[in-house]
Order: structure tokens, then C-alpha cells, then sequence
């Protein structure tokens, strides 16, 4: 073995086989994962060693012959795709503990004169004032006298439970989701969570993309 790895020492990481390269790759994701876990953040250029060591261990144990500098190549090749699985896989996890909850309300979204119409402890009242207006999201049935201009016909859901501040991405990515699918949402976000609205055309499909993107629908 020791004289064939030293007749082999200009082999190329492309002249390893389809099987040995598939392997390796899979080293090289599970050890950046495992750095992961251990760091509660993406690896960094700090980490590449360990990274490596861990990888060239195992290419060793399976007797895999090729020189450490291509194998390190290789990886600073695949180091953005790495990060991409792991970033998917992330968002994948997070998708499948998410449940997306209808509502029943149909919704107006407002600009009011001023806030005394409005019953703040109806079941839905968004506000947001600022220094050009008053706004109002609520039920249809509770629009108030003084609204100036009102656009009715909005549907909601919410994100089931209570989010943690340390959850990044989750609005974004149903954000995503409908804007790919030409979808436009008016988003509205609580201490607790994330309402969604949609128009009411659009409702049932926005509802069928996100069952289909892995979240899971409250049907109750």
C-alpha cells in the first residue's frame, strides 16, 4: 500500500471513481454538519481544518488513496454547495414542525381618521399609526364608521403557536412561496406569531402551496 500511494502521488481527485467521489462528498457534508451542531452556526474558514481532518480519517480507513492538497481542492470547490444542503436541510426541519392554521374571518385592510371607532377587543384589530396615517386590519363585520378608505375581501392564516425570536426565515420563506407563484400577501406580525393575508380569490391555492412545500395544514 505505502509503495502504491507513493507511485500515485500526482493523482487527481477526478481520477477517483464515481462511487469514491459520492463518498467522500458525504464525508465532507456530514463533518460540516457535525461542526454545525457543535458551533450553533455555519462553519467558517476557521473550521476548515478540523473539517478536513475528520474527512481525510475516514478516506484513510477506506484505504482511498489520493493526496490530502486535492482532497482540500476539492472541498474549497464544494464549500458554498455545502453550506446549501445544510441551509435546506435547516429549512426543511423547521417547514415540518410548522402548522399553518386558517382562519374563518374575512378581513378589510383600512386607513381610518382616528382610532375611536374602533373596537380594540374584537377578536382580530391590527393598527399601525404613524405620522401620515391611521391603519386598521379587522373583520369586515367591524369596519369602522370613519374609515377613509377600506379594501375588503382579504383571507388569513396564521402560524400555529407561539414563535420563538431566535426562529429567522419562516416568513420569508412563505414569502417566497407565494411570490413564486404570483401570489401577493399582506403580512402582519404579532408578539406571537405571523398572520398571513391573501386575497380571497387567491386563498385556497396559497393554502394547496404551502401543504405542497411541506407545511403542514390545521384542518380542524
Amino acid at each position: 500500500m505505502e509503495k502504491d500511494k507513493f507511485l500515485q502521488t500526482n493523482k487527481k481527485y477526478s481520477h477517483l471513481n464515481q462511487k469514491q467521489k459520492i463518498k467522500i462528498y458525504q464525508w465532507m457534508y456530514e463533518a460540516y454538519a457535525e461542526c454545525y451542531k457543535e458551533k450553533g452556526k455555519f462553519p467558517d474558514t476557521k473550521d476548515d481544518e478540523k473539517i478536513l481532518f475528520s474527512v481525510m480519517s475516514k478516506i484513510d480507513d477506506a484505504e482511498i488513496w489520493i493526496p490530502e492538497n486535492e482532497v482540500r481542492k476539492h472541498y474549497n470547490s464544494v464549500r458554498s454547495n455545502l453550506r446549501k444542503r445544510l441551509n435546506k436541510s435547516l429549512m426543511s426541519a423547521r417547514t415540518e414542525n410548522i402548522i399553518i392554521q386558517p382562519l374563518e374571518e374575512v378581513f378589510s385592510v383600512c386607513k381610518v381618521e382616528d382610532y375611536s371607532g374602533v373596537e380594540v377587543g374584537q377578536k382580530y384589530c391590527f393598527t399601525g399609526c404613524t405620522d401620515e396615517e391611521n391603519s386598521l386590519v379587522c373583520s369586515v363585520k367591524n369596519v369602522p364608521d370613519n374609515t377613509t378608505e377600506r379594501d375588503d375581501g382579504w383571507r388569513c392564516f396564521r402560524i400555529k403557536g407561539v414563535l420563538d425570536f431566535s426562529l429567522i426565515g419562516i416568513l420569508a420563506r412563505i414569502s417566497k412561496i407565494m411570490a413564486s407563484n404570483g401570489i401577493g400577501i399582506f403580512a402582519i406580525s404579532t408578539f406571537n406569531t405571523d398572520y398571513i393575508l391573501v386575497k380571497e380569490k387567491d386563498y385556497k391555492n396559497a393554502l394547496g402551496y404551502l401543504k405542497s412545500s411541506g407545511y403542514k395544514i390545521d384542518e380542524d
